[in-house]
């Protein structure tokens, strides 16, 4: 279960949204795709790019841009999808998210990330798990787990 490989790892996974910073637990992301070709699905909500196939598997995709409330904008050579497998109802659940840029693998001891922090940027704070500094940037990090709603998942049947 994608509970259990979590559990303990404290080495984070950061990529760009924007300007912003953010980190999910390595233990989260199990793929790092370029932009493929993505299937629309009709009357979805706009940060809802639609699904891919990946590996015989309908993979709903994101727009992590939209979603965190950021703007629009023209893809790079850098955006790309992460493939993120988190929990919804006890089942190990995957979804891709496409993101600006990757950055690297960083590791945060638990009490390093303030989980006082979480209300800030104008994020919803169900969507946050804590905020730390790095190098005088702010690293926002998600919970996963609450990001993804068994609706949205579901848009792609």
């Amino acid at each position: 279960m994608a509970a259990e490989i979590i559990q303990g790892l404290n080495s984070y996974f950061t990529f760009r949204l924007g300007t912003e910073l953010f980190a999910v637990n390595i233990g989260n992301v199990t793929k790092i795709l370029g932009l493929i070709e993505i299937t629309k699905v009709p009357n979805s909500p706009r940060y809802f790019k639609g699904i891919i196939n990946l590996f015989g598997d309908v993979l709903p995709v994101f727009d992590g841009r939209l979603k965190f409330g950021f703007s629009e904008t023209v893809n790079t050579r850098n955006t790309c999808i992460l493939v993120l497998v988190f929990e919804m109802n006890g089942q190990a659940v995957l979804s891709g998210i496409i993101v600006d840029s990757i950055e690297k693998v960083l590791i945060f001891e638990p009490e390093q990330i303030n989980p006082e922090l979480t209300a800030g940027n104008g994020y919803k704070s169900e969507y946050i798990h804590g905020i730390a500094t790095l190098n005088d940037e702010l690293v926002i990090f998600l919970n996963i787990d609450k990001i993804f709603s068994e609706d949205e998942i579901s848009l792609k049947i």
